[in-house]
């Protein structure tokens, strides 16, 4: 199997409504390999990992990990140079028609029974104005994923509308920002193990809680425009927290 390249109707559906799912984009050999790793990051979690939605209630060593939040680029050294990250970029250039670099990657994998919804949200505002319609996301899941597990849903042309406000997940101690949407316009995507999903830097988007038997696993990708410079120029709602200490700040830019 040979990695896709996009279509003149897959750059227009996503420019038109800011995200696109992608079958059959990543060889199930090259998704075994990253799974290994992730596995690496799972066996060790107080290692390797956040609690995404870190319970205020929880003491920092007794956090329950609802959102198991890492990169396998902690333990995989050469992943730079893997098939489906080359891909990705040169495919994320195509949709966003601009010239992209790897910023970073997540794991993030929610367990059985006990995990929380990733609220809705623009990664721009987590982001800042830096990042203003120069950054694009793949989200790579590692199994099958529907809304039992936890898949993606967007809001259709949410991209159009700007950033909107956020404010702080009631009961979190983590950084995690919600938005409210136009529920008549969410899309749900479920997809299967070798899909992707891309979508734009203002296109809010969630996943819901895994009420299934299994652990959800995802890695999702982000790259910006070559020159953006990273995160910056904050927006008000920006918390920094560091869940080796469990202290929270503003950041400096904001």
């Amino acid at each position: 199997m040979t990695y896709p390249k996009a279509t003149s109707d897959q750059i227009n559906f996503f420019r038109e409504h800011g995200y696109l799912v992608v079958r059959n984009a990543v060889p199930q050999a090259d998704l075994e390999e990253l799974d290994r790793y992730c596995d690496l990051i799972m066996n060790d979690k107080q290692k390797y990992a956040n609690d995404w939605a870190w319970d205020e209630k929880e003491p920092l060593k007794d956090r329950s990990f609802r959102i198991v939040q890492s990169s396998p680029s902690f333990v995989w050294k050469d992943i730079a140079d893997a098939p489906y990250r080359k891909w990705l970029a040169s495919f994320g250039e195509d949709l966003l028609s601009l010239k992209l670099s790897f910023w970073y990657d997540q794991f993030l994998a929610k367990p059985p029974g006990k995990s929380v919804a990733t609220n809705w949200h623009q990664d721009e505002a987590y982001w800042g104005r830096n990042l203003d319609n120069r950054g694009i996301t793949c989200w790579l899941p590692l199994q099958d994923v529907d809304v039992q597990n936890g898949c993606m849903h967007f809001i259709d042309r949410g991209h159009l509308e700007g950033v909107l406000p956020h404010h702080a997940v009631p009961g979190m101690q983590s950084d995690l920002i919600q938005c409210e949407i136009d529920e008549s316009r969410i899309v749900i995507c479920p997809i299967a193990r070798g899909d992707a999903t891309f979508h734009h830097s203002k296109t809010p988007h969630m996943t819901t809680a895994n009420t299934s038997k299994g652990w959800r696993k995802a890695v999702t990708n982000h790259l910006q425009a070559v020159g953006s410079g990273g995160e910056g120029d904050h927006y008000p709602w920006k918390v920094l927290v560091n869940q080796r200490t469990g202290e929270r700040k503003v950041p400096a830019s904001r």
